[in-house]
């Protein structure tokens, strides 16, 4: 069955917890898809302040390394940032989203990244975000960029970090040897009242405000006028296959946490790359008396269901006397598809769901 198991894995990773005023709790499935590259992160009461707490969703493609190791190092990483200590949330998050891509390049990491991997290959869930069985259309897409890459003179070395001038040292490794795996990612900080959601791809949040979804981000997709254009001015270019736009015949998102290989060309700051982890932030400063939860997913979640389809589903679920994780394991299960074949793909990708009650 291609990129699909013959029958779904419905086994469940589940978490509860409470603190700093939230009760949350959440969901992984792995569905049909032949191996689990999703994480999560949900912790409260982080260096011990009781105003501050931290959740995320990340999507996993080519592997679930990248996914994993922002599950472990996201939340320290950002906590050690200068514009953390100084109260600068927003700026704090672009800094650790980019930090993110800077320890996947480093050597130190590369022995624990490889424990990361999942066993199977990248190559039998498909190659990429929402892969592609076309093997042989994907091969000559790539020679096709390869050989546009040589002819425009781009260089394979390691993009320079975040605000660089492109004038970084040549990365000792080739290309080939560049994180392949990558992850979409959205990160919600809560710190006191004020609620800041960072997201690179197409996972996603959003909000229950009087029993309206209120959407915490926006989806990264390549056919965006303004994703385009990055994307072909960093050296990219766009494929519609199987009427699905892609990046370089591969990826179909447009920003992600890893994609080392998208990130090379020296010339541009780390921002404006072919693949760019750069997050969009929104800021909400949340209501005591109309906000009663919010949700992160990944896009398995999206694809079926519409931000007010989810809002409704959880709300009443939630009402029902249903926990957060239990909630989140029926909302698995109503966007799980029967049959992959007559759903054609829609709600047979790994799911993450996290739901934070703010009441």
């Amino acid at each position: 069955m291609g990129a699909y198991l013959s029958q779904p894995i419905t086994d469940k990773e589940t978490f509860e917890g409470d603190g700093n005023g939230l009760r949350f709790g959440g969901g992984a499935m792995q569905g049909w898809r032949r191996t689990m590259e999703d994480a999560h992160l949900a912790e409260v009461n982080i260096s011990n302040d009781p105003n501050l707490a931290v959740f995320g969703v990340f999507d996993g493609h080519g592997g679930a390394e990248v996914a994993k190791f922002c599950q472990k190092y996201m939340t320290l990483e950002l906590q050690r940032t200068e514009e953390f200590s100084k109260g600068s949330v927003e700026d704090s998050l672009i800094k650790v989203f980019h930090r993110m891509d800077e320890m996947l390049r480093d050597q130190r990491y590369a022995e624990e990244l490889e424990k990361l991997k999942t066993k199977e290959a990248a190559e039998e869930d498909g190659e990429g975000e929402g892969g592609v069985s076309t093997t042989d259309a994907l091969d000559l897409l790539r020679r096709v960029f390869q050989l546009k890459r040589f002819v425009g003179g781009n260089s394979a070395n390691a993009a320079p970090a975040e605000g660089g001038s492109g004038e970084a040292e040549a990365a000792e490794s080739p290309e080939e040897e560049l994180v392949q795996a990558g992850c979409t990612a959205v990160v919600a900080v809560k710190l006191g009242s004020e609620l800041y959601v960072a997201n690179a791809g197409d996972s996603r949040g959003v909000l229950c405000r009087g029993g309206k979804a209120v959407a915490l981000s926006e989806d990264h997709k390549p056919a965006q006028e303004g994703e385009r254009n990055r994307i072909i001015a960093a050296g990219g270019f766009l494929s519609e296959i199987g009427g699905v736009c892609r990046v370089n015949g591969n990826l179909n998102l447009s920003r992600a946490i890893g994609d080392l290989k998208y990130k090379t060309n020296v010339e541009l700051p780390a921002k404006d790359q072919i693949i760019s982890a750069q997050p969009d932030i929104r800021r909400i400063t949340l209501s005591p008396t109309e906000d009663r939860f919010f949700l992160l997913a990944c896009d398995g979640v999206w694809d079926v269901m519409s931000n007010q389809d989810a809002i409704d589903f959880v709300g009443a679920k939630l009402e029902q006397g249903m926990t957060p994780s239990q909630a989140s394991c029926a909302l698995l299960d109503a966007c799980l598809a029967s049959d992959p074949k007559e759903a054609r793909g829609v709600g047979c990708d790994n799911m993450t769901v996290v739901i934070v009650q703010l009441q």
